[in-house]
């Protein structure tokens, strides 16, 4: 006999927000029942919302979120609707000193919870909790939730006993079984039980489950629905079984990243293949017997969706529709966000402004002022001359007891950086009620080639988890994709106007002078340090087993040997940049929230630390050896 019509519900869920969210599951419910559904599956925390932080220690919001659980289960008449919220244990203390909690499934049918009779009682009816809690990058179930497996250790019982599949009667008089996961749980390789994967799954199939719904609140990275793909197929081997990922759509926010949802919500035949799959970013209701696949996304594609994404929730947080400024200086960096921000929001809320000084060239304003006549942008230029020149001056006739100091080239273009940002920006921001983004590049940000104060600021740094090179290629799909004309400036494409600050003679971009950055080269170094935690003394090993630019994934050599004529040359270059992302934390942990594209994205994705300098003690002896090595 087959299964039931099933209706995967791929929402936006907005956190903190139950009112909402509940009132658009109620609404997805009734077009269900519409379609034929017999079975309604939502996503994890689908009411609350996932990333809360230390929300989750306040009662009055937690027994809130929970009690609209019931108002979703009043709904369910004629259906089995299978949906994620927290659920709250009055009795028992949980590892934090409070009220113990769950992240867990629900399950109701005709306006009741289902019951499972062979499970151990003390759990609230109809709920089922996580079972593997995520401890890494920005997830922090255990500090906020009790797991199946805590539960188990608690009441001194095999983690089995709780993991029997749902029965439950459909309209027809059929009795149809189920199992259910949360997230983690798909994950059961990374885990284990009795020295096997903790494999709920196997579970519910030699327990007679028909069935498994994984509800996931599951962020976006750009493969990780590849290797999802992989982990599922891989599980089904062992135990074929219909298997149905529900994930969610939209944006959630813990103060430091802007963390992106994309969906991707399919259907797995029992040998793991895949049956139909929502499109990614948009709420949509999947009838799974219709076979309807969502062609895949490039990754641009990808990155450009997950901007946008992460823009349109500052209207959530802010409860409005806020209108923003942002610095155009005529490079590539500004334009890819000023269009950005024309595509999320119309050009009607997006406001520019160019602040010039002698060191601008007329090229790079000429690029700020076409760029927001195309796109339809109010623009206006306010030259900072006079006030770069009068502050420059201040500072160099002030002078402590101790001496006149040092007024060099660095602090010349910081005074700049800051007058533009902390000034007349924040001041046009505050005086048109407008919201100003900073536009650093993810290479900018781990080199601290930035300005606190200056161009460190703002309420949100969209392109701050993407290397310069992916913003050159994000401009080009702006302009062959997106807009199909030219937008974004060719002199910024075609490398006749080098990327430049532009605060300094140093940084003439008609002189052909711009950043003392090596962009291409630079991005690899910092992918390996950041994504994939490498340190220079792995990149020394490569280097000297001739695998470096294979490693980087960066196959210049012609360039490679421009930029390094011996050994010496490229070790030092290497001590600087790792030298520059160690001592510019400070910049970082003051810096705007990240919209997270990469598999790593500062801010709390990445939990740095002030750290004095120190290399593992075999570095000194992988330097004298790469010396050695000819380039």
């Amino acid at each position: 006999m087959g299964l039931p019509a099933i209706a995967l519900v791929q929402m936006e869920v907005k956190p903190g927000r139950p009112d909402l969210n509940a009132e658009r599951m109620l609404a997805f419910i009734a077009q269900a029942r519409e379609a034929g559904a017999e079975v309604v599956v939502f996503s994890e925390l689908c009411i609350s919302g996932y990333i809360l932080g230390d929300l989750w220690e306040m009662d009055a919001y937690v027994e809130d979120f929970a009690a609209y659980s019931d108002e979703i289960c009043r709904a369910s008449t004629g259906l089995i609707v299978i949906f994620g919220n927290v659920a709250v244990d009055p009795v028992h203390m949980g590892q934090d000193g409070r009220r113990r909690k769950y992240n867990a499934v629900y399950v109701c049918s005709n306006g009741e919870y289902a019951v499972r009779e062979a499970v151990p009682a003390g759990l609230p009816c109809g709920v089922h909790p996580k079972t593997l809690h995520p401890n890494y990058r920005f997830f922090d179930d255990d500090r906020h939730f009790f797991s199946l497996r805590h539960l188990a250790e608690a009441e001194g019982r095999s983690l089995d006993d709780w993991l029997h599949p749902y029965k439950v009667r459909l309209k027809d008089g059929r009795s149809f079984s189920f199992g259910v996961q949360l997230c983690e749980d798909m994950w059961c390789e990374d885990y284990c039980h009795s020295g096997e994967p903790l494999d709920t799954l196997a579970l519910y199939h030699r327990r007679g489950a028909e069935a498994v719904f994984n509800l996931s609140s599951s962020p976006f990275t750009w493969q990780k629905s590849d290797k999802r793909n992989r982990v599922v197929r891989q599980i089904l081997e062992r135990s074929p079984l219909p298997f149905f990922y529900v994930n969610q759509v939209g944006a959630q926010n813990n103060g430091k990243n802007i963390i992106v949802f994309d969906g991707d919500s399919t259907a797995y035949t029992a040998s793991g293949d895949i049956a139909c799959r929502a499109r990614p970013w948009r709420e949509q209701l999947v009838l799974t017997g219709r076979g309807e696949v969502a062609p895949p996304q490039s990754e641009i594609e990808a990155q450009y969706a997950s901007i946008l994404t992460g823009l349109r929730h500052l209207d959530d947080v802010r409860g409005a529709k806020s209108k923003f400024l942002i610095a155009t200086s005529g490079g590539v960096d500004s334009s890819v966000v000023c269009c950005l921000l024309e595509r999320a929001f119309g050009p009607e809320r997006v406001f520019a402004v160019n602040m010039p000084t002698r060191f601008n060239a007329a090229v790079t304003q000429d690029n700020a002022r076409s760029l927001c006549a195309a796109l339809g942008v109010d623009y206006l230029c306010c030259p900072i001359e006079s006030l770069y020149e009068a502050v420059a001056a201040l500072v160099q006739g002030a002078e402590f007891s101790v001496g006149q100091g040092e007024y060099t080239r660095l602090v010349d273009e910081n005074v700049q950086a800051r007058i533009r940002f902390a000034d007349v920006l924040s001041g046009l921001a505050a005086k048109y009620g407008l919201v100003f983004t900073s536009n650093g590049n993810k290479t900018e940000v781990a080199l601290g080639y930035a300005t606190l104060y200056g161009d460190v600021s703002g309420a949100v740094a969209p392109i701050a988890d993407l290397y310069k090179v992916q913003v050159f290629a994000l401009a080009r799909f702006l302009n062959e994709d997106v807009y199909g004309r030219v937008v974004v400036p060719e002199n910024l494409l075609d490398g006749s106007v080098m990327p430049s600050a532009e605060l300094s003679e140093a940084q003439d971009v008609t002189q052909g002078l711009g950043d003392p950055i090596k962009y291409g080269y630079h991005d690899a170094v910092l992918r390996q340090f950041i994504e994939y935690r490498r340190h220079s003394s792995d990149l020394l090993q490569w280097f000297i087993e001739g695998v470096l630019l294979e490693k980087l994934e960066w196959d210049d050599a012609a360039r490679f040997r421009a930029y390094f004529p011996d050994a010496r040359s490229w070790i030092e270059d290497l001590e600087w940049v790792e030298r520059q992302v160690r001592i510019n934390y400070f910049k970082r942990i003051q810096a705007p929230p990240v919209i997270v594209l990469s598999k790593r994205a500062f801010g709390f994705d990445l939990r740095e630390t002030q750290q004095p300098p120190y290399a593992p003690r075999r570095c000194e002896q992988l330097k004298a050896e790469a010396l050695k090595v000819r380039i």
